[in-house]
């Protein structure tokens, strides 16, 4: 479908941001002019707690700027990744916050230099700057780790070449990627990221094979380049922490939000223990479907044959302001608004970025993307990045900007607690037997995708990062093969792990996201107690998490989380949500037999 053909009210509204070239032009006008005033006014940073405070307010207003202007112009390239006049403002975008880095190098060097002493003094002699109290304790927790300004200074200007292969990856995987067209049902269909998911799950097995064959076939044949991009990128992480000094990639990128490694540890080590559960889910899949053998192009298709529900963009919207409604008034209240005033874009056109997500900055409103299909993961998508946009809007409206975001640790727990709100909506509501073992069998298999199959991802990730650590490049062969091992060892026997998903991972655009994956099974973990407790009714575990809404940046994300009553230092939270996982699939393994 062409973009021009889809309705107004199906396109998220990005006027609101700039409505025209002109507002844009202006925009970046004023940023040159304030990465000038940055770099005029950086002499007199330390004179006085005055000059002090009138720089740290001329940083908010420059970058809250350019960050309107970057999620302006990305969002306007992934409407349609080939439009070269939206990439060409991509491009000025990127290199403009590439320039603000480079200009803001010296700060934290500068910070660190100035002492606890004398920050606390400047602090003590003007109100104004006790707000930012948090985020002066943030950035000298990591003192050691970091350099000169000079070096600094080299660093942010290198920034665009260390971005270099995660920019090819992208462009190469949504752009230049050629997929076959297969038939499907008596018609030739053109393959992409955005449908393949769904032709997995047609009924058809030798349907289902051949999209899948084909698919995988193009990032087979691309497996050496995606491999010497991925090689790149995670070298230039290695160098990065070496620079940094830090005992590993892993250490380096936990330690931006203060995330002890012992939470990426426990995850492997206790999801890799309840291994045998899962292998369990899959072989209770091969009988039901009745495979003598069964392979990854069966493992999207639904254990109730014949159950396609489809929804209308219109009933998925209803179905998940119905399933909140636990979540009080305002919250319901704020998401109908924002559904019914062009937060989304809904439908896929040509060139238009695959997979959804949430986007927007401070100054903005929420912004979501869907490539909607119809169908029930659809449905479940809106929820999930529903859940991140509501995330967004109450930090954004109850933090000031220096904590007017919240870390990529706690990304994913308000997106899947709205998952679960839905899903235990949909099984209250189930008008028979066939539907509640479909929703049961979703939970069970939402729960393999976002909590077993993304710690495969985070155990691959660290294992690729551990092969470059130790001197050795990553080849197609080696990751393949690392692909491959793992496969086995989480799925088990009871599924065929064959040459084409042994490739998967150059599919995978979240291991050029730098350790982002692991915190969607995290993430997951934690939303299943956070639902819990939200749907027993209890008011005060409600505020709670609405609180943990509203909190952003203020304190650190492990900390955050405690205070709505989850834990993830330890790992109690993972073996709840493996208890729960249990109990699920015990009640669809009784409905099945």
């Amino acid at each position: 479908m062409e973009r021009k053909d889809i309705k107004l009210e199906y396109k998220w509204d990005l006027e609101k941001i700039f409505k025209d070239k002109l507002e844009l032009q202006n925009s970046l006008a004023l940023s040159e002019n304030y990465l000038k005033e940055l770099e005029q006014k950086k002499e007199n940073l330390t004179n006085s707690a005055k000059d002090f405070y009138e720089f740290l307010k001329l940083v908010e207003k420059s970058s809250r700027e350019i960050s309107k202007i970057y999620a302006y112009a990305h969002m306007r390239s992934d409407e349609d990744t080939t439009d070269n006049e939206n990439l060409e403002t991509y491009q000025i975008a990127r290199q403009l916050i590439a320039r603000y880095d480079e200009k803001m190098s010296f700060f934290k060097p500068a910070i660190l230099d100035m002492g606890e002493e004398k920050l606390q003094k400047f602090i003590e002699e003007l109100d104004e700057l006790k707000i930012y109290k948090h985020y002066f304790e943030d950035m000298l927790r990591e003192t050691k780790h970091v350099l000169s300004k000079e070096e600094e200074a080299v660093i942010a200007s290198l920034s665009p070449v260390l971005q270099g292969a995660t920019n090819t990856y992208m462009t190469l995987e949504n752009s230049d990627l050629q997929f076959p067209k297969v038939e499907i049902d008596g018609e030739k269909v053109q393959l992409s990221n955005a449908n393949f998911v769904l032709h997995e799950q047609n009924p058809n097995r030798e349907i289902r094979k051949n999209v899948y064959e084909n698919y995988y076939k193009v990032f087979s044949d691309y497996a050496n380049t995606i491999a010497s991009i991925m090689d790149q990128e995670f070298k230039g992480h290695t160098a990065l922490s070496k620079l940094r000094k830090y005992s590993s990639s892993r250490e380096m990128f936990l330690s931006a939000n203060n995330i002890p490694e012992k939470v990426h540890e426990n995850l492997i080590e206790v999801i890799n223990k309840n291994a045998p559960v899962l292998h369990g889910y899959m072989e209770l899949r091969r009988k039901v479907l009745a495979f003598d053998k069964q392979y990854f192009y069966d493992i999207y298709m639904p254990i109730i044959p014949g159950f396609e529900k489809k929804y209308t963009y219109e009933e998925a919207k209803e179905l998940v302001l119905e399933a909140i409604k636990p979540l009080g008034e305002e919250y319901v209240k704020i998401a109908t608004e924002g559904l019914n005033s062009r937060w989304c874009d809904v439908y896929p056109n040509k060139g238009k970025r695959s997979g959804a997500y949430s986007s927007g900055v401070y100054d903005t409103q929420p912004y979501i993307l869907l490539n909607f299909n119809g169908t029930i993961d659809d449905v479940f998508t809106l929820a999930h990045e529903l859940g991140h946009s509501m995330h967004s809007y109450y930090t954004r409206n109850n933090q000031p900007f220096i904590y007017g975001r919240y870390s990529i640790f706690l990304a994913e727990i308000a997106s899947t607690t709205n998952e679960l709100l839905l899903l235990d909506h949909m099984m209250k509501n189930a008008k028979d037997e066939n539907e509640k073992v479909f929703l049961l069998n979703h939970y069970v298999d939402s729960f393999r995708q976002t909590v077993f199959r993304q710690t495969m991802f985070a155990e691959f990730e660290h294992n690729a990062h551990k092969i470059i650590e130790s001197g050795e490049p990553l080849t197609a062969k080696r990751l393949s093969e690392e692909y491959k091992r793992l496969n086995e060892a989480y799925y088990g026997d009871a599924i065929e792990v064959d040459q084409y998903i042994s490739v998967e991972w150059a599919r995978i655009p979240h291991f050029f996201m730098e350790y982002y994956v692991y915190q969607y099974a995290t993430g997951f973990s934690s939303a299943v107690a956070l639902s819990e407790k939200i749907l027993n009714g209890d008011e005060k575990d409600r505020d709670n998490y609405l609180e943990f809404l509203k909190a952003g940046a203020s304190d650190y994300p492990i900390e955050v989380l405690k205070k709505a009553g989850i834990d993830m230092t330890t790992k109690e939270p993972l073996d709840r949500a493996m208890e729960k996982f249990r109990e699920v699939l015990s009640e669809l393994e009784e409905k099945l037999a």
